[in-house]
Order: structure tokens, then sequence, then C-alpha cells
């Protein structure tokens, strides 16, 4: 167990070598188009603040199935993943409503956000050219 880890995670209930691993691949990436659009469209602040204020029309702009408007407004972190949705898209909705990788990592796992955090500490106390060791 790594320093700082207060809490184990219970092993995943797939496997971690493909097939069990998701695999975003070409077919994927393109089934899941729309919903990236969608999810990448919120880097911008109004679109956040159109999202925020009717989630299922801003969806809807963007041409999301109802089957993937449902796995946005239930925030099924897993659920968007395997419907073609990137991580790094992805994570731009989890931050517009105040979620985060923990989050995402915990739904998948079936743990709290909190416990993912205890897990996995952020073990970086400083960085390069932060000036706290001369070097910056």
């Amino acid at each position: 167990m790594r320093p700082g880890m207060s809490a184990a995670l219970p092993a995943p209930g797939f496997d971690l070598t493909a097939p069990g691993t998701l695999l975003y691949d070409g077919p994927l990436s393109t089934q899941g188009f729309a919903l990236n659009r969608f999810c990448l469209s919120l880097k911008q602040p109004r679109n956040r603040e159109r999202f925020l204020a009717d989630e299922a029309a801003y969806a809807a702009s963007y041409g999301l199935t109802p089957a993937q408007t449902a796995l946005v407004t239930s925030r099924d972190w897993t659920g968007l993943l395997d419907a073609g949705g990137h991580l790094q898209a992805v994570l731009k909705l989890a931050a517009t409503v105040g979620c985060n990788l923990y989050h995402m990592a915990g739904h998948t796992l079936g743990v709290s956000a909190d416990d993912m955090h205890r897990a996995c500490p952020r073990l970086v106390a400083r960085l390069p050219g932060d000036g706290l060791r001369g070097d910056g």
C-alpha cells in the first residue's frame, strides 16, 4: 500500500485486461461523436449557463438521443464512457456539475468520491518552478 493510503478499494467487477477494459477506438468514437461535441461545448461559460438552466433542452440542441440524455441527467459517468464519451470530454460535464475524476472513478467502482480520494491521494506537494526550492 502506498504511503498516505487509508482505504482499500474493492477489486473492480470486471477484468482489467482486454476485453474487460473499455477500448476507446474508432467505432466507439464515432458512436459518441454528438455526446463528445456536447461535452466539449461546456468549455464555454455561456454554454455551461445554458446547460445548467435546462439540461434536456441543451442536450437536445446537440442532437443527443434520449438514452444519451438520460446518461447525462443521471450523471451515469460509466455509462457515458460506454456510450462513446471520451474521458477528457466527459470531465467537462463533470466539472460543470461540480464533480471530478474521483466521482467518475468512484461511480465505476461503486464507491464514493471520498473513498476514491482517500485511496488515491494526490502526492504532489510542489511543482517545478514554484519557487519553493530556489528553482523558479
